[in-house]
């Protein structure tokens, strides 16, 4: 399969919003930008720029890491994407879904899980009124469920 046969059927399926913003503001829906976008699309992980650079390689070798970044950039500038720094050097990308959520960060293992914008209702409230402070976004760090039960089943040993 070419390229440009992949991108048009991506293209077909690419969300109508994001194919709107795009073409709509000027910018050309290039074979690149749509790779990049599928990977995103059909993932349901926060993705790394070489993670999303590995995966458009697997179809299409071609294509190199700064235009991943660039893509994304682009993305990220048009709130199509959205991107999270999870600590230190840890930026990860994900289709933004206009429902504003957070994440629970794992130290040990690395797992990222989704935390709903609601499910922080009382914390949010807090900051807000006590700090005068709006959230936007909260990563909170520390351990999950399985590292726990590991580090308990090791300590009992």
């Amino acid at each position: 399969m070419t390229v440009n046969g992949y991108c048009n059927t991506i293209a077909i399926t690419m969300t109508h919003h994001a194919t709107q913003t795009l073409q709509g503001l000027g910018y050309r829906l290039t074979p690149q930008r749509t790779l990049v976008w599928d990977v995103l699309r059909q993932s349901h992980d926060h993705l790394g720029a070489d993670e999303i650079c590995l995966r458009v390689q697997k179809d299409f070798p071609h294509v190199n890491i700064s235009t991943v970044y660039r893509t994304l950039e682009l993305l990220v500038e048009l709130d199509l994407v959205r991107e999270t720094h999870l600590g230190p050097n840890r930026r990860y990308y994900e289709v933004e879904e206009g429902e504003p959520h957070h994440h629970l960060v794992c130290t040990d293992c690395g797992s990222v899980m989704h935390l709903g914008h609601q499910q922080t209702g009382s914390f949010r409230s807090l900051l807000s009124k006590e700090k005068e402070f709006a959230v936007r976004e909260v990563s909170v760090f520390g351990s999950c469920n399985q590292c726990l039960s590991r580090q308990s089943t090791t300590a009992k040993q």
